[in-house]
């Protein structure tokens, strides 16, 4: 069966909870074809919004605004393969970095452009309108994109084939650690934003850091999808109005001074951050990994997955919103003291995930010590944040790019398997027992013990489980003890 097309995760995600979207796992003919797969990840801390501080000052005239980005009905600036051809001739890495800058720049005006010309009453529903006219845009502009995400490997490190055997390439990257000093400023940390510019102006001036964000900028571009875009490293819609009411843009979506407007206050924003993959370059234990199918001529991209280490408490804290231990369970301290009870609630498949019985009945639920040791300990567990294929769906079912994806998210779990680590990560969608069971249990990514449920908790055995959030809040996780 096919695979994935995209993953997603809500580690600094732009919306405050887990996303619960279907998973489109049948086509018409109802063959297995599973192209959109979302699932939500972790973070030590939610999305900041974006400071956006346009150089233009409040109540100045749009009308003033200098000729910017090509909008999307305009179309791309460069012909299909241009960078790679121009590479072919001896061009260099300053040009790669600037072709790929340019390629994330005009994915995110475009979705800006939808979002702000939505009539939707929700900002969520602007951006899933966006999204899908977005991932559109992808597949017409995908060339271009294939030719600079390319264009970037000779200055990103070696491309290996897969040591696992497998018939295809990667090239990695483990996060950089940047200076206490670029995190912390006095008593209080810096606004996520602001911390992650710092960053990653410090992380261009280490070895392949430059080209990595400038990688990073062009796997969120093309991995959009209609379920999930990655565009945004933070939220921005709330302050992209703002500084648009400050400009005295037009209030008319189609005015091109507003459209200017937009694009000139994403352009700036470009220097800031290019992408929601960029935290993962500077935050602590991230590993990246880009595979790519062998082709006569140039290699196929195919897919990104992104991991990270830390102890499982703080994994599922780190979720948006405390993850699933809230209320009293939510503080470690309360974790450690003597006789609490954790058991991992196993989803039963084939029922209406709204109904009580799509889970395990919690008057048979037995104690599990050893989910109780590991959240009190201090021992790593890996957390799978994104995996997101990099071609629009009908070249990932053509190429068969899906098989690659399968290969590499059974080596997230087969690694560690061998490391005597666990892995967890958070299903995000309106379907996530179905999208477990038809994806994930699925050998080869389920051969290795993996489960899919819900953590349930209690103070003591003398007292009943901990109540269950409703439906919408409540994180379907899928855990691989070790």
């Amino acid at each position: 069966m096919g695979l994935t097309d995209y993953v997603s995760v809500q580690a600094l995600s732009p919306r405050s909870m887990p996303q619960k979207r279907p998973a489109d796992t049948e086509d018409a003919a109802g063959t297995d074809k599973v192209d959109t797969v979302p699932l939500d990840g972790a973070t030590p801390q939610k999305a900041a919004k974006m400071n956006l501080s346009p150089s233009t000052s409040a109540g100045s005239e749009v009308s003033s605004l200098p000729e910017l980005t090509p909008s999307v009905e305009q179309g791309s600036a460069l012909a299909p393969c241009q960078l790679l051809a121009h590479l072919d001739e001896g061009g260099g890495r300053d040009d790669a970095l600037k072709e790929a800058r340019r390629v994330f720049r005009e994915a995110w005006v475009d979705f800006a452009l939808e979002r702000d010309a939505g009539n939707e009453a929700s900002e969520e529903d602007r951006e899933d309108r966006a999204s899908k006219v977005c991932e559109l845009l992808v597949s017409k502009k995908y060339e271009d994109m294939k030719a600079s995400l390319v264009g970037l490997l000779p200055w990103v490190g070696p491309v290996q084939p897969d040591a696992r055997g497998g018939e295809y390439q990667v090239v990695e990257f483990e996060s950089r650690h940047p200076p206490r000093d670029l995190i912390w400023r006095g008593d209080a940390p810096l606004a996520d934003s602001e911390t992650l510019k710092a960053q990653l102006e410090w992380l261009r001036k280490e070895p392949q850091g430059e080209a990595w964000e400038a990688l990073c900028a062009v796997l969120a571009a093309v991995s959009t999808r209609k379920e999930k875009n990655w565009l945004e490293a933070h939220e921005t819609f709330d302050s992209l109005e703002e500084e648009l009411e400050n400009m005295q843009a037009p209030k008319s979506k189609k005015s091109p001074k507003r459209k200017d407007a937009i694009r000139k206050l994403i352009a700036e924003e470009c220097s800031s951050a290019c992408g929601f993959f960029a935290h993962y370059l500077v935050r602590t234990n991230a590993s990246l990994r880009v595979a790519f199918a062998p082709r006569a001529s140039k290699l196929l991209p195919a897919s990104v997955v992104i991991t990270t280490r830390s102890p499982l408490w703080e994994a599922l804290h780190g979720l948006d919103d405390n993850g699933p231990l809230r209320g009293e369970a939510a503080p470690r301290q309360w974790l450690t003291a003597s006789g609490r009870q954790f058991a991992f609630q196993l989803a039963n498949f084939g029922v209406d995930e709204k109904s009580i019985k799509c889970r395990e009945s919690a008057a048979e639920l037995k104690p599990d010590t050893k989910l109780r040791d590991l959240l009190r300990s201090r021992k790593m567990v890996v957390q799978l944040e994104v995996v997101a294929a990099l071609a629009p769906r009908e070249v990932s079912k053509k190429e068969g790019l899906s098989e690659i994806v399968k290969a590499e998210l059974a080596r997230v779990m087969h690694e560690a398997k061998t490391r005597g680590e666990a892995v967890v990560f958070c299903l995000g969608s309106d379907h996530a027992h179905s999208l477990a069971e038809k994806v994930y249990l699925r050998e080869p990514i389920g051969s290795y013990g993996l489960r899919c449920g819900y953590l349930r908790w209690r103070e003591s055995a003398d007292v009943p489980w901990a109540r269950e959030r409703a439906w919408s809040d409540r994180i379907c996780l899928c855990l691989q003890m070790p």
